[in-house]
């Protein structure tokens, strides 16, 4: 319609009408590109909104896990003092016989890092890590992942050193696994074993796997102490940024 117009006025030689018609089509495609960069914009920051949710979600998750983890690491840690303190003396006592059992079954039960990564990754597969647009958010945010990725690297390498040693342990025992052994972080744990405590202490490499098992369980408690402290620290930063640029509140974070 326009573009008739436009030669119309052309053949006519009418060229105030021509110039108002030039006006009306560079308006027309300027306001048209200045509605597609809005919506566009206003796209991208509903994404970048629920994505914040969606990585508190995550981070709150990791802490949950984290948290359990160490617990569960200073329990077996506890459990090794006590095996330790069994062999030394030769004698395990009756009402301390299942908790022996539990840190025989349990010895050397490490696990990797908690990092609930499902929407870094997406944010990753998608190819906008520039989402994010609090550059704080996104430089903390990284050094977590590196930070969670170098103690997986150390996991890896622990669990390596700890199978000789378990091995040393587990080839004087028998498994019982018709008798499920109380634990508050495994359910239901089939976890029995049939020992001779005078067999053990006779063999001083028992003891030793059982101080190297216990010195390597405390190493990856404290390699994964200042991870959950780092997410503990990184879950407020994201509640501050949603409040004061959505006006989202976090109900019953876990931030404290």
């Amino acid at each position: 319609m326009i573009l008739r117009r436009v030669i119309a006025h052309f053949r006519s030689q009418e060229w105030t009408a021509i110039a108002i018609d030039f006006v009306i089509v560079v308006a027309g495609v300027f306001v048209g590109l200045q509605v597609s960069n809005w919506n566009a914009a206003r796209i991208d920051r509903e994404t970048e909104r629920e994505t914040l949710i969606r990585l508190h979600s995550d981070i709150r998750e990791s802490i949950a896990t984290q948290a359990r983890d160490i617990a569960f690491l200073e329990q077996q840690i506890a459990d090794q003092a006590m095996i330790l303190s069994a062999l030394d003396e030769c004698r395990v006592a009756p009402d301390e016989d299942e908790r022996f059992q539990r840190g025989l079954a349990e010895l050397g039960y490490v696990n990797p890092p908690r990092l609930y990564r499902r929407t870094i990754d997406e944010i990753a597969a998608a190819g906008r890590t520039d989402l994010i647009r609090n550059s704080a958010l996104v430089a903390e945010l990284a050094r977590i992942v590196a930070l969670v990725e170098w103690r997986a690297f150390g996991f890896d390498q622990t669990v390596e050193t700890l199978a000789p040693h378990r091995y040393e342990v587990e080839r004087r025992v028998r498994y019982d696994v018709s008798r499920v052994i109380p634990d508050p972080f495994i359910q239901e744990h089939h976890a029995g074993v049939i020992h001779d405590i005078n067999e053990l202490c006779r063999e001083p490499s028992v003891a030793l796997a059982v101080s190297a098992v216990s010195y390597l369980t405390m190493e990856r408690m404290q390699a994964y102490r200042p991870i959950l402290e780092d997410y503990h620290a990184f879950l407020p930063m994201i509640e501050q940024e949603l409040r004061v640029r959505w006006g989202v509140e976090i109900v019953g974070s876990d931030a404290s």
